[in-house]
């Protein structure tokens, strides 16, 4: 029985951030450009995050738009609160926000898939690699990789971001911007319809619809006890959770427990009523 990234992340996330160097280039003024009406960070390693997911144009255009629209609103949503912005490492935001969802990357030869975690740990750890093996890695220490990671790792498990620092919370956010709807009030309106009307979202539900359905078919064991494992059930012929899920290890164990322990007695708490 398998568990799919439950254990495995925490040893993962504790060993993924050898420090490229000592340097941080976090508080560093950096030029910066305009997109969809939408003033950004325009580093190196920021323009070269953003050629790399145009990789996923031809197959999956959804997706590229989906991440440019990602990085464009947070943008919005920071340019329109100054002390917000200030606070915020915007050069570490712009490339979490490009790169968090590579790991949706459908085809066969991949790189950002290793097809034994989930794709928030793939897209994380892929987006870390981007940055250590980029020329300007040496300017990303240890922790700031640390919140590149976490900010998209965490980016679909509710209310955990919410306690980490603001770096790591306006990666999520950005990504929350698009799920659920409607538009956010941190975000002008003129600035919604600019990066929609430069990056349409006429096909977000309907690619990732199709995107998490192909996690269940292909690498069902990095969907189980996760919220993936819906697509599976619904979409998927021979799919089954069922065996996989935490719910059956603790089956497992109390049957286990109850033949190792028969005498010891155990006594529920009263339920409430």
């Amino acid at each position: 029985m398998k568990f799919a990234g439950v254990i495995s992340t925490l040893a993962l996330a504790s060993t993924s951030f050898a420090a490229p160097s000592k340097r941080s280039c976090a508080a560093e003024t950096l030029p910066t450009t305009v997109i969809a009406g939408v003033e950004v960070v325009d580093s190196q390693i920021v323009r070269d995050a953003h050629e790399l997911v145009k990789e996923f144009i031809p197959l999956q255009p959804y997706l590229y738009n989906h991440l440019l629209r990602t990085w464009l609103l947070g943008a919005a949503a920071l340019n329109n609160n100054a002390t917000l912005k200030a606070s915020v490492d915007l050069e570490l935001h712009a490339v979490g926000s490009l790169l968090h969802d590579l790991a949706w990357d459908q085809r066969d030869d991949s790189p950002y898939n290793s097809h034994a975690y989930r794709f928030e740990i793939d897209s994380g750890v892929s987006a870390v690699d981007f940055v250590k093996n980029h020329p300007d890695g040496d300017k990303w220490d240890a922790v700031r990789l640390e919140k590149l990671y976490d900010g998209i790792s965490l980016q679909t498990i509710i209310g955990v971001a919410d306690f980490k620092n603001i770096d790591v919370q306006w990666i999520v956010h950005s990504i929350g911007f698009e799920f659920p709807q409607p538009r956010s009030p941190l975000i002008p309106e003129q600035f919604y319809d600019s990066v929609q009307g430069n990056f349409t979202n006429s096909t977000l539900f309907r690619g990732t619809n199709d995107t998490f359905t192909r996690f269940a078919v292909k690498d069902p064991e990095t969907t189980y006890n996760t919220f993936l494992a819906v697509f599976g059930e619904e979409y998927v012929p021979g799919y089954q959770e069922k065996g996989h899920r935490l719910f059956d290890l603790i089956q497992g164990g109390i049957a286990l427990e109850l033949g190792q322990y028969p005498d010891v007695p155990f006594v529920p708490i009263a339920q409430v009523a």
